[in-house]
């Protein structure tokens, strides 16, 4: 049998071993019920593929004497790569019940017809292929290397194997399905058997159409093909949909099965008379008061006093051992332990039986014609005070009944004598997390300081037994090895310190400790230091859409992990006992996917805890409720928990500590100054770069550092002096141009952004930060134009990235080429229906023309095709608002605020959208409220524009003051409070207009709706 070819799945299930005389490989001639193969004109053309499968024949007769295999496979080598797929032929049998006859095996090389038995006999091999999984099969594998094989060889083998039927005698069945990896240029299965017979035959999809047909004295079910193709089966397709497959059976119903199976465990759980399980028996009785205590003893003592051992040698594979015989050796297979199981549940006076399972193809098992081997497992079904129970002796770890998870085999055929028929087996979702991760968090030492981390990852059930088994393996000291260079690979980890796991023997759960130390990523923004915990990040599990080889299936079901249960704990205790610090972001539930996930928050006595949990609550979802899953996930909005400092925070000694450069050289200050930076640490960052400069005045990466850090730190003098000193050092300096152009855009001096952007791109034409700064100074210069040909080399440049189709969309409506922009609108958005770039643009386009039909049909598509996300809903809002659809819009904006859940920014957001179209201000004054808390100079300016929308404008002029105070080159602040200032006859707000209109050319946009109520304002 070559392996790569062809596959009779379903014959090395573990419930069909079964037996034969030889255990060597016999020669014969081919049978004489087999057909000949048709002549199949080779082609000369070849493809980069290491072989081709010319031809994949399989003739299968049964009768009474068994079933008869033959199998003939012709491969061509077209590589050197496919000389070690063909270069040994192999095929597996078990004796006693089956026997390996080969016919020949032959090289064709040209006109030449090599016999490759020719002085070379096949060597028996018994591997024991799953020795290490504590299985013996018995499967012998007959080998042998053809010599002298060549690329451009056709190697042709063919063989037969008989296989008697062993125990099951004279039941017959065949189950086989065709896998391949490469493309069949002729394939064929044919199926005989005497007409006498009762078959019947059965084969799926692409050939379900398939009947057997009368031929003299037999029946034939003929499948073939030419030029067959691998099937691309996804792994997430339900197991009902397999392709492929092909059943024959002489059974006509699910009780023939299990006719066969009740003797055999009749037999195997029938005690001896002085069995010591009799004493077994009565002290489980005398120990355990309840039916339920009585049978989960029993279940621990099978799973803990008995290893697993398979024996499915000669008849082992169907017969079980006896419960006696088990229990003397200490071993046992499924079938022995379930044996024993069941001798002990009758001596305890509980009901239970035997119930085949199949691991794999549990799903569709109804839509099978009745077969043995469809099994692969066997476990106990008990029935106690009305409630069944579903133990598996195989398993280990189990400690009660309340905590057995029903398995997620589907279906399962009750070993009875009678109405023995498949069962549903139901599984409902789980109440324990079978893995769970808790992140103990000590921070009272400060925000800056190293905090102690306790890191506990806790697995259950059978996850606790795969990870006990595969951390036990690994020594102590090599597993502190393996984790700490984990933690050195992931940026921002801190320095592992120790390394421990604990076994809770009652509670079946292993438990993986680990201490560190290491830094917090706050990050400062302009309402202080903010922490966000992703680890508890809200998140809705979908998969990829299938495409490509696998479109096919694109509209089939998508299977979950199911039953399935993971919890994340995030727990940080806070310095100063919390004081003044808030949370951003908390509980929320959401079921999506076929999936729930609920997150729970809570800051007491300066404690934080989250904790997110996610449970899988069904085994598949339909391909439109996957779609929808992954539409919920990517418009997923107060997704992250978000921790906020107190605004008047006092740093700690060990916050303090964090500045000072100790002995460490320039180039270990500026890493520690970039992790600094990069943690929103500013202050500690500039700290550790001056050292680094005092010490080395003229280090261009630490000027540019430095620079870079002044900048985020909105202290563009600093900045631009610091870049200036690097390009004294370096007029070439690449980093230092662009940096020196981005404070200048920063500055609002847009010339002086174009001369540095420029020298930037003669050193690097492909620069996308200075083409896309240069871009923009251009734009707010008013040279839309020269705009327009930055952000299309931009374009080009990095055509995923919407920055440059932006530019070029404001260009083209600056430069009044709205129908060019509206085509390449329209464009975007056929073949990216939720782009907001053009969206938003579109909706720019509308206010200014004041018809918003096709930006409303538009972003309603957009909502249709894709889901309602934050982002789109708000766009449809605003549009609504500026239409005057006020009931809509009302809508939109209350369904925004659901979205939101209290979100500092998402609030802003609803808040500003109304404030700019003078929508619902009473209400924009409430929201604007809710998000102020975080003090953000942005949210500040969006209350002040409501307060200039109502009039208001002493408060509106206090607030934009407030705004500026944080940010004072903030354009939107600076425009409202010279309205504000004019509004209140304050000339000198004329001042304050102009200089926003410097710093953005289309500021006053923002203001359209309020400019237009107040006509004489600017006049």
């Amino acid at each position: 049998m070559v392996r790569v070819l062809v596959a009779a799945v379903f014959a090395g299930l573990v419930l069909i071993c079964g037996p034969a005389a030889a255990q060597e490989v016999e020669r014969a001639p081919v049978p004489a019920w087999v057909l000949p193969a048709p002549r199949i004109e080779t082609s000369a053309s070849s493809d980069d593929a290491p072989i081709r499968i010319l031809a994949a024949d399989e003739q299968v007769r049964i009768d009474a004497e068994g079933v008869h295999t033959y199998q003939m496979r012709r491969l061509k080598v077209q590589t050197r790569q496919g000389l070690p797929l063909v270069s040994t032929v192999s095929g597996e049998f078990s004796p006693p019940r089956e026997r390996l006859v080969v016919h020949s095996i032959r090289i064709i090389r040209g006109d030449e017809v090599i016999d490759a038995l020719e002085g070379q006999t096949f060597q028996t091999l018994r591997r024991e292929n799953n020795l290490e999984a504590s299985m013996l099969d018995g499967r012998l594998t007959a080998t042998l290397q053809p010599r002298d094989l060549r690329v451009g060889d056709i190697l042709e083998t063919a063989f037969t194997i008989h296989d008697d039927g062993g125990v099951l005698a004279p039941h017959r069945e065949y189950l086989t399905a065709l896998i391949v990896g490469f493309p069949v240029e002729f394939y064929r299965l044919r199926l005989t058997w005497p007409a006498d017979m009762a078959l019947r035959a059965q084969a799926l999809t692409p050939w379900e159409a398939t009947r057997a047909q009368r031929v003299g004295g037999d029946f034939v079910f003929e499948i073939q093909e030419r030029n067959l193709a691998p099937e691309h089966v996804p792994n997430n397709l339900p197991a009902r949909f397999r392709t492929r497959e092909i059943q024959v059976t002489d059974m006509t119903a699910w009780s023939d099965v299990a006719d066969l199976m009740v003797p055999l465990y009749v037999q195997a759980a029938t005690l001896e008379a002085d069995s010591p399980l009799h004493a077994e028996i009565e002290r489980i009785r005398a120990a355990h008061d309840t039916p339920q205590a009585r049978a989960a003893a029993a279940l621990r003592l099978v799973q803990d006093d008995v290893r697993y051992l398979a024996l499915s040698m000669g008849e082992g594979g169907y017969v079980p051992m006896t419960a006696d015989e088990v229990w003397r050796s200490r071993y046992g297979d499924c079938k022995g332990k379930t044996a024993l199981l069941l001798a002990l549940l009758h001596g305890l006076g509980v009901e239970a039986e035997a119930a085949l399972v199949s691991t794999t193809t549990g799903d569709g098992m109804p839509d099978r014609l009745p077969a043995v081997g469809w099994f692969d497992h066997v476990l106990v079904r008990a029935t106690i005070d009305g409630a069944i129970y579903w133990m598996d002796g195989a398993r280990v770890g189990d400690r009660d009944l309340a905590g057995l998870t029903p398995p997620a085999y589907v279906w399962a055929l009750p070993v009875r004598s009678q109405d023995a028929d498949l069962i549903p087996i139901e599984a409902p979702p789980l109440t324990i997390p079978t893995s769970e991760t808790l992140a103990d968090v000590d921070a009272t030492a400060g925000l800056d300081a190293q905090a102690a981390i306790t890191f506990t990852m806790t697995y259950r059930g059978d996850l606790a037994v795969q990870a006990r088994q595969q951390f036990g393996a690994i020594p102590r000291d090599q597993l502190e090895t393996l984790m700490r260079a984990q933690a050195d690979r992931s940026a921002g980890s801190g320095t592992l310190e120790t390394v421990d796991t604990r076994y809770d023997e009652d509670a079946n759960a292993f438990h993986v400790i680990l201490t560190a130390k290491g830094p917090q990523n706050w990050i400062t923004t302009t309402g202080g230091r903010v922490m966000a915990l992703p680890e508890v990040a809200m998140s809705i599990p979908n998969q990829a859409k299938r495409t490509g080889l696998e479109a096919p299936y694109a509209d089939y079901p998508y299977a979950l992990a199911y039953p399935w249960m993971n919890r994340s704990t995030v727990r940080v205790v806070l310095p100063n006992r919390g004081e003044g610090f808030r949370l951003e972001g908390g509980d929320q539930s959401i079921e999506a996917g076929g999936f729930r996930i609920e997150r729970s928050a809570d800051l007491t006595d300066g404690v934080v805890t989250v904790t997110r949990t996610m449970t899988s609550l069904r085994p598949e979802i339909t391909a439109e409720e996957m779609d929808q899953a992954r539409k919920q996930a990517a418009g997923l909005v107060g997704a992250v928990v978000r921790l906020r400092a107190p605004a008047d925070y006092s740093a700690t000694a060990a916050d303090r500590a964090r500045l000072s450069p100790g002995e460490d050289t320039v180039e270990t200050l500026i890493e520690r100054a970039e992790a600094a930076q990069t943690a929103g640490d500013d202050v500690g960052a500039r700290a550790l770069l001056d050292a680094a400069l005092e010490r080395e005045p003229e280090n261009a990466k630490a000027l540019r550092t430095r620079a870079e850090v002044r900048l985020g730190a909105r202290d563009r003098e600093g900045a631009r002096a610091d870049y200036e000193r690097a390009l004294e050092l370096d007029p070439a300096d690449l980093e230092a141009n662009v940096g020196e152009g981005r404070v200048a855009l920063a500055d609002g001096r847009y010339a002086d952004a174009v001369v540095s952007f420029s020298v930037a791109l003669r050193l690097d034409p492909g620069d996308l930060t200075a083409l896309s700064g240069r871009g923009s100074a251009y734009y707010n210069l008013g040279r839309s134009d020269r705009s327009l040909v930055d952000y299309r080399a931009l374009k080009t440049a990095a055509p995923s990235n919407d920055t440059g189709l932006y530019g070029e969309l404001r260009a083209l409506v600056r430069l009044s080429r709205t129908d060019e922009a509206l085509g390449l609108i329209r464009d975007k958005l056929e073949a990216d229906p939720d782009n907001l770039v053009a969206l938003t643009v579109l909706n720019d386009i509308a206010r200014r023309q004041g018809d918003f039909t096709e930006a409303l049909q538009a972003v309603d598509h957009a909502i249709a095709e894709t889901a309602a996300s934050f982002n789109l809903l708000a766009e449809r809002a605003e549009l609504r608002a500026r239409a005057g659809d006020d009931a809509d819009a009302r809508a939109d904006f209350d369904a925004l605020r659901g979205m939101a859940g209290g979100d500092p920014a998402l609030m802003n957001t609803i808040c500003w959208n109304q404030a700019i179209t003078g929508f619902d201000l009473e209400q924009a004054l409430a929201d604007c409220d809710t998000a102020a808390a975080a003090g953000e100079a942005s949210i500040i300016d969006s209350r002040a524009m409501v307060l200039l929308q109502l009039g208001r404008y002493e408060e509106a002029r206090a607030e934009y003051d407030r705004a500026l105070t944080g940010r004072p080159d903030l354009p939107a602040s600076l425009y409202g409070r010279g309205l504000s200032r004019l509004a209140l006859g304050d000339a000198g707000g004329r001042e304050d207009v102009e200089r926003a209109r410097r710093l953005s050319i289309d500021i006053s946009d923002e203001f359209s709706v309020f400019e237009a109520r107040h006509p004489d304002l600017m006049r």
